[in-house]
């Protein structure tokens, strides 16, 4: 799995050199990532935001990803750090690409607009753990402050403390914070679904 992985990382990353990848006509991430020509002005959440539909589609287009990677990625397997074998590793790489944006067509995206909505997905997961570390922390924040009273305590470790009770007591009313928070919502809709595919 691990392998798999490290590969299918790689081989993102190739991709965005070998292959000009476009989005699908009517990719559901193009409600929030699309761009149009003479556009100046984006908003700090472009890159955050999820729709339902986004989240939806990409539940369906997960498991064939997964499985077109893995039929194709057995290719890679075994190659060495051979300079002719790393240049036909780079046009299996454009090969592959091109296989995984041609079964990912019918949900809406292509490899590209794939990995942005996965992204999207972690990101919300990740602060949303986040949000529930900070719960525990705010439930300490009495025990916290009482450590300040401490003559035992150092100046150091008592501005330390200082400084994780004004970041616990901190709202965070940004822009992101509230786009990650409509995800989150999104993904409790979904999370039957994306718990099925992450387990």
């Amino acid at each position: 799995m691990k392998r798999f992985i490290i590969l299918f990382v790689v081989l993102f990353l190739i991709s965005s050199l070998f292959v000009g990848c476009k989005r699908a006509a009517e990719s559901p991430a193009e409600e929030v990532t699309g761009r149009t020509e003479g556009k100046v002005e984006f908003s700090d959440t472009d890159d955050v935001l999820l729709t339902e539909k986004e989240v939806k589609a990409f539940v369906k287009a997960h498991p064939v990803f997964v499985e077109a990677a893995k039929k194709e990625g057995e290719e890679f397997e075994g190659m060495d750090k051979n300079v002719f074998k790393a240049l036909k590793s780079g046009r299996q790489a454009a090969k592959f690409v091109e296989k995984i944006n041609k079964v990912l067509k019918p949900y809406g995206f292509d490899m590209e607009s794939f990995m942005v909505t996965y992204g999207k997905i972690m990101g919300t997961v990740t602060y949303q753990m986040g949000l529930e570390m900070k719960k525990l922390g705010k439930a300490n924040i009495k025990s916290m402050k009482d450590m300040l009273d401490n003559p035992n305590i150092p100046e150091d470790e008592k501005e330390s403390i200082r400084e994780s009770i004004e970041e616990l007591e901190k709202e965070d009313d940004s822009e992101e914070a509230k786009a990650y928070k409509k995800n989150i919502a999104i993904l409790e809709k979904c999370k039957v679904d994306l718990k099925e595919l992450f387990k």
